[in-house]
Formats: structure tokens, sequence, C-alpha cells
């Protein structure tokens, strides 16, 4: 049986590793959208991009995924008009965006907690970030060492091509080196479902995809040693930052967008548009930030 479950988890990493999502609804005129990028971001705008061409049918939209970092560098590229991302751009790829003639416009669509998974069967209901770190930086490698089961620790991660990757580096470990036998898996569900087979795995994807499985348990973060453990499922720590993963999710236009590309963030900005990223489990912007998203359409 556990041969039968490693060969599992051992497969879900191999489709992950070459996983490629891509989604083309709407019309086939003329008036299309090309975008690609973040993993986390992909099935909000494939569900957002099908409620859109129902009511724009003369409008494509084409959503593929394969990480943030391959989304801006193709907006950077010219092969897209629209980058999904789950972080900020890096300066560096602001450098080479401005090389290039390209001016990268960034606008929040919806506000992500990064849930901690563990093991349905994992007794563990919260980790402090410390703990966390450790988790992820090697030093701790069973969790009987953090007062559990003597049960090997078996990390889940992004790829490095991942906003969700360079995030959780930044912010838990910071800007320390992931341990090296870290799972390194592309997609948040693959995640999700390697977690679900292993006792001993732990992973981090976006609140959208924890669902409501038993085989898998979300846990609580602290900040510090003794603080209180917060949940991504509580609106009022995601929106105040009391839960330290939380974060915006973004999309990139190069400069102010027009025709196909401005009606689609458009829509994604509007009451509908909120109400599929509330639908999908992330958080919709708060009013102030609405308009300020708004006003950059606007230039």
């Amino acid at each position: 049986m556990s041969k039968i479950r490693t060969l599992m988890i051992v497969l879900i990493i191999l489709f992950s590793a070459i996983g490629f999502f891509i989604i083309l609804v709407g019309g086939a005129g003329t008036n299309s959208v090309s975008q690609k990028g973040s993993d986390t971001l992909l099935e909000l705008m494939q569900n957002s991009a099908e409620r859109f061409t129902n009511e724009n049918p003369d409008i494509g939209i084409q959503i593929t995924g394969g990480g943030t970092g391959t989304g801006i560098a193709a907006l950077i590229s010219g092969q897209v008009d629209v980058a999904q991302a789950s972080r900020e751009i890096k300066q560096s790829e602001l450098d080479q965006a401005f090389s290039v003639g390209v001016d990268p416009l960034m606008f929040r669509v919806a506000i992500d907690g990064i849930a901690i998974i563990v093991n349905g069967n994992n007794p563990f209901a919260g980790l402090t970030v410390e703990e966390l770190k450790g988790i992820y930086n090697g030093t701790y490698t069973n969790w009987d060492q953090l007062g559990g089961p003597n049960l090997r620790i078996v990390a889940y991660g992004r790829q490095s091509t991942s906003g969700t990757y360079g995030y959780f580096q930044d912010e838990i470990l910071q800007n320390e080196d992931y341990r090296l036998d870290m799972q390194q898996i592309s997609g948040n569900a693959a995640i999700v479902d390697a977690v679900r087979l292993d006792s001993g795995g732990i992973g981090y994807v976006g609140i959208g995809y924890v669902g409501s499985s038993s085989d898998i348990k979300m846990i609580g973060l602290a900040s510090e040693e003794g603080g209180p453990y917060y949940s991504p499922l509580d609106p009022d720590a995601v929106y105040s930052g009391d839960y330290v993963l939380s974060r915006f999710l973004f999309l990139y236009t190069d400069g102010i967008p027009s025709g196909s590309v401005y009606q689609w963030i458009s829509w994604i900005l509007s009451p509908e548009g909120q109400a599929v990223v509330e639908e999908l489990g992330f958080y919709p912007l708060g009013q102030e930030v609405l308009e300020e998203e708004l006003a950059k359409l606007e230039g």
C-alpha cells in the first residue's frame, strides 16, 4: 500500500513538472486577449474568462499558466497582452521591460491568504512562523522535533518560476534557501494531492485551492511563540494582515490598457468580477483599493 501511495506521489510530481494549462473561450473574431502567468490565479481567471465572454461573445480570451515569472517574461517579450502574477514585479524585470520599451502597469485584482496544509491525520493545529521557517529551511526533518509523532517531514512547494515560491521565500524564509529535498511542484492542486497522500507532508497553496477534503488540514499561523494563531479563512485576519501570508494577486499590462484588454480588466474589477473572486475562495478587494485600481484604467 505504501509503495502504491509513493508511486502516486511521484506521478503527481512528474505530471506537475510538465503541466501546462490553457483555456481559450469566446469569439473567433479579431478581438482577443492573451494572458499568461501565475498558476494560483489560473482557475480564477478561467472562470472569469468564461463569464466575461458570455457577456462579450465577440472577444476571445486565452488564459495560460506556467508561473508568475513566465507570465511577466511573456509580457516583456510581447507574447501576451496581460501577465497574471502572485507577486509584485521584480526590479530586474522592470529594468528589462524598460530596456525594450515596455511599461508594466500593475492592477491588484484579488486578495489571497496562502494556506499551510498538512495531511488530515497530522495532529498539528498550528505553527509559529519560526517553526514553519525551520521546516522549509531544513532545520526540522521530523515532526517529533516539534512535539508531534515520529514521522519524517516531507515539504512540498512550488517551482522556482512561481510567484508563490518567491513570496514564501521572502516572507517566511527571509531570503534563506529552501531545504534541498523540498519537492517542487508546478501547481497548487498538485500540492494538495501530494499532501493528501503523504502522512508526513506539508505544503503551501493559495486559499482558493484548499477545498473541504478531510484528507488534508489547514493549520493556523502565529507570528511568534505564544501569540494567537490566525487562519486564512478569517477575513478580518487576512484584510488586516494579522495572517502573515496575506497578499494581493495582480494583473500586469504594458501601459494603460485599451480596447479588449481594457474591457477585460474593467470587468474583473466590476462587482460581477469581484463576486467571482469570492466564489473561487479568494477575497475581493476593499472599496478603497478597488477605486485606486479603477482609476489606473483611466490614466
